[in-house]
């Protein structure tokens, strides 16, 4: 009886629509009587579906035919099956409880109000409170966590204080111990700090490929010979290089070089040790060679990019070694010859073909030739636009390949690193 009910109502809907197609204009109509039979097939669905038990799929019918339908409120047939569905979809989360499902159908119930009748009340009534109570046991189970992690916190704590008392009376007694052992080994002391020296020479004597690498021009005095690195200078640089860092990302950012001024510097210091400078002179180097590109700062940023350039745009190009000056104004004064270097002759080349002052040899600053060697590498180890990047061992090959640009022993030193 119900379902043929409900199909008359139907029925009633699909001639209700089609008398009100008659008043307006065909193609109009045509779209009305298009969606007015989807309604009626999406109800018809969710009606069938209810007496099969399928609830999830007749509320997902209902709610099709509620979407489509253009005054859901005014339509019988609509509203009719929709509360049936509704209130059958509440009865079942009622038993089997889901706070999503349940969620989606108060927001469903706000924009169809109408839907809802005395029965539809009494379920979401009856679900709230499941909802409240289902709050309040989670509050209560974060309680007890708490309670039971505080605890737990507690016996860590005294526990850790126990050891700590256990181990102080422990330290007490190896220390005594240990000031005896001390007293016994005083008056050996400087006999034993005489083998060690004397070990570490014999050592280095007899066996010189030992020693620290690099030739007679590769000291550090040469390059700036008015400091000494103290752990006050280690600390200064430590600052300087964060400083260095935020430029050379700016660099490389206009010049779309990806990390070309971190590499670079990268492979600046580890030549700078493998070439026997010590630790405070390459973490210099280090520093200078995140900015040598510096006086790019100062440049039409589309120059930098541009792929084909004309004679007049290389040139042009080269003067950014001449730029770099006001961009080093942050460098302590003790250290800026080196800063000054690297900006400024990082293209000499050793037979003295390079920019901008053609330099030659031993002339060439230390950080210049180092640079020169990192940077070349870098480019040619590096995939550019116009190219793949090279491998390796074919890198290194070109550059000895090209002794009158870089510095012999920079690209030997190179080429024992990587």
């Amino acid at each position: 009886m119900k379902r043929t009910v409900i199909r008359f109502l139907l029925l009633l809907f699909v001639f209700t629509a089609v008398s009100d197609f008659s008043y307006s204009q065909e193609n109009e109509g045509e779209a009305k009587r298009d969606v007015s039979a989807l309604v009626t097939k999406y109800l018809l669905a969710a009606n069938d579906a209810l007496e099969e038990g399928d609830i999830q799929n007749a509320y997902k019918k209902a709610n099709n035919a509620l979407s489509l339908c253009k005054e859901p409120e005014k339509a019988l047939n609509v509203i009719t099956i929709s509360r049936l569905v509704y209130n059958q979809k509440l009865e079942q989360l009622s038993k089997k409880y889901d706070e999503k499902e349940f969620i989606e159908i108060q927001l469903n119930l706000k924009k169809y109000p109408f839907i809802a009748d005395t029965n539809t009340q009494a379920f979401l009534e009856q679900l709230e409170k499941k909802e409240v109570k289902k709050e309040k046991n989670a509050i209560n189970y974060l309680f007890v966590s708490v309670i039971i992690l505080t605890g737990i916190i507690l016996l860590i704590v005294l526990a850790a204080i126990f050891i700590i008392y256990k181990g102080f009376r422990l330290s007490s007694r190896q220390q005594r111990e240990y000031i005896n052992a001390v007293k016994m080994l005083a008056a050996n002391q400087t006999q034993t700090n005489r083998l060690m020296i004397g070990g570490m020479t014999e050592l280095y004597g007899g066996n010189p490929s030992l020693r620290l690498a690099g030739a007679a021009s590769w000291d550090a005095s040469k390059a700036l010979p008015d400091v000494e690195f103290s752990e006050e200078d280690t600390q200064e640089l430590q600052q300087l290089a964060i400083k260095c860092e935020e430029i050379g990302s700016k660099i490389d950012e206009i010049s779309q070089r990806k990390n070309n001024s971190k590499n670079v510097s990268e492979f600046v210091y580890k030549l700078s040790i493998q070439l026997g400078l010590p630790k405070g002179m390459a973490m210099l180097n280090f520093c200078a060679s995140m900015i040598y590109d510096a006086g790019f700062l100062g440049m039409d940023p589309q120059l930098l990019v541009s792929e084909n350039l004309t004679k007049d745009q290389k040139e042009a190009l080269k003067n950014h070694v001449m730029l770099a000056d006001k961009y080093l104004e942050f460098v302590p004064k003790k250290y800026w010859s080196v800063f000054y270097d690297a900006a400024t002759k990082h293209h000499e080349n050793m037979d003295g073909s390079g920019y901008p002052k053609g330099l030659k040899g031993q002339k060439i600053p230390q950080i210049a030739r180092l640079i020169r060697v990192a940077e070349t590498y870098v480019s040619l180890s590096s995939r550019r636009n116009y190219r793949q990047a090279i491998d390796k061992e074919t890198a290194i090959a070109m550059m000895k390949e090209k002794s009158g640009i870089y510095d012999e022993e920079v690209v030997a030193a190179l080429d024992f690193i990587l």
